[in-house]
């Protein structure tokens, strides 16, 4: 399913690499807006707060948030032909990951869906198109050992700037026939025509 060390291309990430070590934000209600305290103000009185703006790729009005997140595993959901390097830079603004988690315990309770989930079954079939929620990933001992899946709706964005610094967080990259899978089941999950567009004839919406 993989390829690893001096065998992946090294030359630049390709969608369904896997990196180590990314932290993974949690943006919720919680979240703290990071200000700093007006220094006109006098200190003997309460002082108020202001949003300190930030730049990123010559854009203001950016503020900076304190999040929870998680380090751990993820996988590259942005294109190869976006991915490539154009002038020795990566293009894109923003690099589009998901996270990496173990195996939900009601699945692997239940062996007929763990089974499901372990064939990556083509989501196009109507007769049983599977588990389209996760794609599964087998067991490595750079993954933990264990077999874990890529949660689709557990996303985020890395900055392109870290483009070489992602690179050197690979750990391992998907055999070419496994990254064809991993992208049409992610198609699947993010663009399925509901049963509702189907009945009113919009499944191709050009015609």
């Amino acid at each position: 399913m993989y390829v690893a060390g001096t065998d992946m291309d090294g030359s630049c990430l390709r969608q369904g690499d896997i990196l180590g070590g990314l932290p993974f934000p949690v943006i919720d209600a919680e979240s703290a807006v990071l200000g700093q305290i007006d220094p006109g103000l006098d200190v003997n009185t309460s002082r108020a707060l202001a949003v300190v703006p930030r730049t990123h790729r010559n854009q203001p009005d950016y503020i900076t948030l304190q999040v929870k997140a998680r380090v751990g595993p993820c996988i590259v959901l942005a294109h190869c032909c976006e991915l490539e390097p154009r002038h020795g830079k990566c293009s894109l603004p923003m690099i589009t990951v998901a996270r990496i988690i173990p195996v939900r315990p009601s699945i692997k309770q239940d062996e007929a869906k763990l089974a499901s989930l372990r064939a990556n079954k083509d989501p196009r079939n109507p007769e049983d198109s599977g588990i389209i929620d996760y794609f599964y990933l087998e067991p490595h001992d750079l993954l933990g050992g264990e077999g874990c899946v890529v949660d689709f709706s557990q996303t985020t964005s890395v900055s392109g700037s870290e483009y070489e610094s992602l690179i050197r967080r690979r750990v391992l990259q998907l055999l070419d026939r496994e990254r064809v899978k991993f992208k049409i089941k992610l198609a699947a999950f993010l663009g399925r025509i509901t049963d509702d567009e189907f009945k009113a004839g919009l499944e191709n919406p050009w015609a």
